[in-house]
């Protein structure tokens, strides 16, 4: 086996997945918005409990549809490479990879001076804590702040990243 196929097809992975991902999502919302919210709802509902329920609805089936879009797109460009995906493992690792993303970003924004720690035992986690934290956010803290990458296309990739996760860390097989 050649060393640039698994390059190729992790490659060409992230960009199908991220591709039909992105437009499949798009699709779901422009029908979610146009159809139900504008078309059905309009301002029939007031109520702030259905129309929180409504957005999580709607929002369930938008990242549904995305993530069933990716999933799908990174195993077209596995069966390109012959290469048999499976789909539970990559749909588990897809629906996780935004999530880990935004977890990610979110451990950037601690503010460690606000912790105040009432004893040294609580400062001593407090200090592992946070070069801990450190570590697991530094790749994130450089393509952000050196590389100049936009946070969305971080939200972007992160799905299809995350189902070539999920299939190539399959727990069972190891």
């Amino acid at each position: 086996m050649s060393q640039k196929k698994p390059i190729f097809l992790t490659i060409s992975q992230i960009v199908l997945g991220s591709a039909i991902g992105l437009a499949s999502g798009w699709v779901c919302r422009f029908i979610v918005e146009s159809l139900i919210w504008e078309g059905l709802i309009r301002d029939a509902v007031q109520h702030g409990f259905w129309v929180g329920l409504l957005l999580l609805i709607s929002f369930g089936l938008t990242y549904g549809c995305t993530i069933a879009g990716v999933t799908e797109g990174v195993r077209i460009a596995g069966r390109w490479f012959d290469v048999l995906i499976d789909r539970k493992n990559a749909y588990q690792g897809a629906f996780l990879g935004a999530p880990a993303i935004v977890a990610l970003m979110l451990l950037l924004d601690i503010h460690w001076d606000m912790l105040i720690a009432p004893n040294f035992l609580v400062s001593l986690l407090f200090a592992v804590a946070r070069v801990l934290v450190f570590i697991i956010s530094l790749p994130i803290y450089v393509l952000l702040e050196w590389v100049k990458c936009p946070p969305e296309l971080l939200y972007i990739l992160a799905p299809p990243i995350g189902a070539i996760l999920g299939y190539r860390l399959d727990w069972k097989r190891t």
